[in-house]
């Protein structure tokens, strides 16, 4: 795979700062500086296979949490609020309980344009998460050997406490193929357990919470079926890596989400059935560094520690292939 002829401009996208970027194969992504947030992705022109947010207007109101860095958690706090070391801290940040974290909204600044884009952003602290933390996310473009084209997407998260502090990541891009629908699509997770949630789209206490299941995870055919829901139990393949399929049996192509277990051991999928625009358009496919919830989960303590001097990182790589 090559890098090589990567071309990254700053420019605009409704009025917020952005960069685009180009491979010598054609291939474009379009990300915002503020959030971190991909707006698209086309592994060949006029071709996006990101669904993405379509306006200022839409990216401003933040719902569906398109491509949305989700950082210090993914998903929902029970309650808007966790302990951690002994002391209760309530999270009052909109959207309620900062679901999916708290930058999303945040502005981050270019570090790096030579050959990959790298955006990162300095979180101060807030009365729900005290604690500064800075998050650096890469994007990157390259070609395969058989014509295939990657977006690759680099999270790494330090501090400089003396002490841990809490901090899960995750990513939320939803995935589309032009002229088709999540009900055409088929799915394949290789995993061996299925997340229980509760009504509030948080998984159930303790063992409750973790459903075995046949791996892998495969609908030939989504259809009516509407998931929202994470998967645990990864099974890496003989690189060490694990593969989500997305396909278009009407036209072969695929979508591959990668991600490495140590790092991303759950993915959740979602759907699209509540999103406020193009309802069962794309799928959501995430991978997390932990399950929703996870700092108040007791199984969870030590794992969301981010201890000093350690990183926690998050690499993501899309690989479109027809």
């Amino acid at each position: 795979m090559s890098m090589a002829g990567t071309t990254i401009e700053a420019t605009e996208f409704d009025g917020l700062s952005a960069w685009r970027l180009t491979s010598a194969s054609g291939a474009s992504a379009l990300i915002v500086e503020r959030g971190a947030t991909l707006i698209s992705w086309e592994p060949r022109p006029d071709f996006n296979v990101i669904d993405g947010y379509e306006s200022r207007a839409e990216f401003d109101d933040g719902r569906d949490a398109r491509s949305k860095v989700m950082a210090p958690w993914p998903g929902r706090l029970t309650g808007s609020s966790y302990v951690f070391d002994g002391e209760t801290y309530e999270v009052n940040e909109l959207p309620a309980g900062a679901a999916h974290g708290l930058v999303g909204q945040a502005d981050f600044t270019a570090t790096n344009t030579e050959d990959a884009l790298t955006l990162t952003h300095t979180f101060p602290g807030s009365p729900g998460y005290p604690w500064s933390f800075e998050l650096s996310v890469t994007f990157s473009l390259d070609t395969g050997a058989n014509g295939e084209e990657h977006l690759t997407v680099s999270f790494v998260a330090t501090h400089d406490y003396l002490h841990g502090i809490p901090f899960a990541i995750g990513w939320h891009p939803y995935l589309r193929f032009p002229g088709s629908r999540a009900s055409n699509m088929s799915l394949t997770i290789p995993a061996r357990t299925r997340i229980v949630f509760d009504s509030h789209l948080v998984p159930r206490p303790g063992e409750a919470a973790y459903a075995g299941i046949k791996a892998p995870f495969q609908l030939d055919f989504l259809g009516s079926t509407a998931l929202d829901t994470s998967f645990r139990g990864l099974i890496p393949d003989d690189n060490g890596v694990v593969t989500t399929v997305l396909r278009d049996p009407s036209t072969n192509s695929e979508i591959d989400i990668v991600q490495e277990p140590a790092e991303a051991p759950l993915v959740h999928i979602y759907t699209a059935d509540g999103a406020l625009r193009n309802v069962r358009g794309s799928v959501a496919v995430e991978p997390l560094s932990h399950v929703a919830d996870a700092f108040n989960r007791p199984d969870a303590a030590g794992s969301i520690v981010l201890a000093p001097g350690t990183a926690r990182t998050l690499t993501v790589t899309l690989t479109y292939r027809k």
